[in-house]
């Protein structure tokens, strides 16, 4: 079942940026991961998978752009599917650029990437 993500457009009150020391939250507004979240993530269009989708059966898809966006990153970096989950989890400026505000937010497994892939 196909579930548009706009999680990502209203964050949570407090995250973890929230608590950042203001020299460490500056470095983040600098660094790579708003240009990625504001000039890729944020424009991909999630609808054009929708048919991949059953209509009406089945639990809500992992988020399109997010899955997406690992695959981006992974071939960008060189990662494997491991290297790049492991960044996911723990890589505040991944987390940052694919619209999550706080570490472990969102758990995908190795298995969601091949399927999304197939």
């Amino acid at each position: 079942m196909f579930r548009k993500n706009n999680s990502h457009l209203q964050p949570e009150l407090f995250n973890t940026a929230t608590y950042m020391n203001p020299r460490t939250r500056a470095m983040l507004e600098k660094s790579w991961a708003p240009l990625y979240y504001e000039h890729v993530f944020c424009k991909i269009d999630e609808k054009m998978f929708a048919p991949l989708y059953c209509t009406d059966n089945g639990s809500p898809n992992k988020p399109v752009n997010t899955l997406l966006s690992l695959e981006f990153l992974k071939h960008l970096h060189d990662y494997t599917d491991e290297e790049i989950l492991e960044q996911d989890y723990f890589n505040y400026q991944v987390n940052y650029a694919l619209g999550q505000r706080n570490l472990g937010e969102l758990y995908i497994c190795e298995q969601t990437l091949y399927d999304f892939r197939k």
